[in-house]
């Protein structure tokens, strides 16, 4: 399966790091691009969105890694995709708060992400799918860009000519 553009982006980022209080060139310019947040906010979602819209993929423009869940330009999938949105809740499922990274892939109950703010930097982490803390809330897909044809996705919407999903 050919990796989406946003992820192959994202990628190239590995290793940048944040100044101390998530504030920095770094960020300043994840900011710029992904069109949300300031400096001093988490910087997951801005990140996730700094790939999507460097590649002329609207994202939701909000520093709130929940955002995903309940933006219009995203659609929920039942399983994962290489490069998919994976969104996770912290201290309780209904705080609205979390992380969200890209899938890469995942093993023994946690989920490998490509993202930013992990450890105050761009890397790739493994998460836990369930904990005390800390679980998946699902993985997303931007509604306007066809799905991937191969590999281990399904939707919950209906697909349409072309391979997008409403």
């Amino acid at each position: 399966m050919k990796e989406p553009s946003w992820y192959t982006w994202a990628q190239k980022e590995l290793g940048q790091k944040e100044e101390p209080e998530n504030r920095g060139p770094v960020v300043r310019r994840y900011i710029a691009t992904g069109k949300c947040g300031a400096e001093g906010d988490p910087w997951c979602a801005i990140f996730v969105n700094a790939a999507l819209e460097s590649q002329g993929i609207r994202g939701t423009r909000s520093p709130s890694s929940q955002s995903f869940t309940h933006d219009s330009h995203f659609v929920r999938i039942n399983g994962p995709a290489l490069g998919c949105i994976v969104v996770f809740w912290r201290i309780s499922p209904h705080s609205g708060l979390g992380h969200v990274g890209f899938y890469c892939s995942e093993t023994a109950g946690y989920i490998e992400t490509l993202g930013g703010n992990e450890q105050d930097a761009v890397r790739r982490e493994l998460l836990a799918k369930k904990g005390t803390h800390f679980g998946l809330v699902g993985f997303y897909w931007p509604k306007d860009i066809p799905m991937p044809l191969t590999g281990p996705i399904f939707h919950t919407g209906t697909v349409e000519q072309g391979g997008k999903v409403t």
